[in-house]
């Protein structure tokens, strides 16, 4: 059973100060900020204890028959603030999402395949789930699947929601998300194109 996290925003806001100075370092490249940062280290959330991280990795990693390491956390559960536009620099809070990301072109490609079938196999899309797949189709071309925009009748969109809904609250007092990438490499160069757009807007 989880203890309650102690937010503690002197520390986060020190985590913060520190990014951020990575950012204005132009020694350092968007791929190493994304190593070093998002895909190195324990996650915020889990400061007080780095097992449950593995123990988390390693359900999720069960579940999809892949390796632990294939299964990263990522935003502000990651970080202790968030990076997203929308949400830029605010603190990790008991309200936040846990998102994660499983890297893994087998699960992808699975995934793929499935949803060629079903989308050969649909006659016609309403105007709302017309914008739903444009704009799963932008982050697809990115690499990356999100289940959120999976198409309104796909059989296993409940499945997917109804797996990460009976792990959510286990490990943290928080919902736990999902989505895949087709491989790291493909991962390091979304989130690179984030920081790149935060170094020139943000710095």
């Amino acid at each position: 059973m989880w203890q309650t996290l102690i937010i503690d925003q002197s520390h986060i806001n020190q985590k913060i100060d520190i990014f951020q100075a990575a950012l204005r370092d132009y020694s350092l490249t968007e791929k190493l900020i994304v190593q070093k940062y998002i895909i190195h280290g324990t996650p915020y959330v889990f400061k007080d204890d780095e097992g449950k991280y593995f123990d988390l990795k390693h359900e999720i990693a069960t579940y999809f028959e892949e390796r632990p390491e294939c299964v990263l956390m990522v935003g502000s559960a990651k970080l202790g603030f968030s990076i997203a536009p929308s949400k830029l620099w605010n603190l990790f809070s008991e309200e936040s999402d846990i998102d994660i990301a499983i890297i893994s072109r087998e699960i992808f490609e699975k995934f793929w395949s499935e949803l060629y079938d079903f989308d050969i196999s649909l006659v016609s899309r309403t105007d709302r789930e017309e914008q739903r797949y444009k704009k799963f189709l932008k982050y697809f071309f990115k690499g990356w699947l999100r289940p959120d925009l999976f198409p309104f009748k796909y059989s296993r969109t409940n499945e997917w929601f109804e797996y990460f809904k009976s792990i959510s609250y286990k490990y943290t007092p928080q919902k736990i998300a999902g989505g895949i990438y087709y491989n790291s490499a493909l991962f390091e160069k979304y989130h690179m194109q984030n920081i790149k757009k935060l170094r020139q807007e943000e710095v």
